[in-house]
């Protein structure tokens, strides 16, 4: 079990053939060195960086981002517009969006639905935090567009109740720690190893 701070730029696929591939990135590049073929944890899109876990356990992904356990993720996003007060309760009450779910490059047919409610904390004029338990595909970008917004940057800072310590700039990566492996073996014990039970796109790119 690895935790990887993505540089933007990286892609988050298993596909070899694809340039940037996670794999190759974090193989070649940033050195690691794995003994068994991994996977990642949920999806970021080539334009957002921040954590994302890496495991050779296929049951972790389904059993993070499926069913009644999901986990929740926070993000940071700074746009190119001031947010207004009325742009931060809309996020919060949730927003009307258009998404197509992608599983095993197969895409759904498109699902058009409120955003559930959510954590926003404004951080400065152009930034707010929030912090997701649904996760559909581009959600938070397809949010920021239905109010006008445009993302410049998207940053994952939480995911699952682990966080980037000690990792300190774009490409680190670390085995989890002790601490984090109980966090993990908590999800695997308790999470619903069924198909989701309601609409979301789950684990898909944001």
């Amino acid at each position: 079990y690895v935790k990887y701070w993505k540089p933007k730029g990286v892609i988050c696929t298993t596909d070899r053939s694809v340039k940037h591939n996670i794999i190759d990135e974090i193989i070649n590049v940033d050195g690691f060195k794995p003994k068994h073929r991994v996977y990642p944890v949920g999806r970021l899109d080539k334009d957002t960086s921040g954590l994302i876990l890496l495991t050779s356990n296929g049951k972790l992904p389904n059993s993070a981002l499926r069913g009644k356990f999901k986990q929740p993720k926070t993000y940071q996003v700074f746009v190119n517009r001031p947010f207004t007060k009325q742009h931060i309760q809309q996020l919060r009450d949730g927003i009307v969006i258009t998404t197509v779910a992608q599983r095993d490059n197969k895409k759904a047919e498109p699902l058009t639905a409120k955003t559930r409610s959510c954590e926003v904390i404004q951080i400065d004029t152009y930034g707010v935090q929030m912090t997701l338990v649904e996760g559909r595909n581009r959600q938070i970008r397809k949010m920021m567009e239905a109010l006008d917004l445009r993302v410049e940057e998207l940053h994952r800072m939480h995911f699952m109740g682990l966080n980037l310590h000690p990792l300190e700039r774009p490409g680190d990566w670390v085995h989890l720690d002790a601490k984090e492996m109980n966090v993990v073996k908590n999800v695997l014990c308790h999470a619903n190893d069924g198909e989701s039970d309601d609409d979301d796109d789950d684990g898909n790119l944001l």
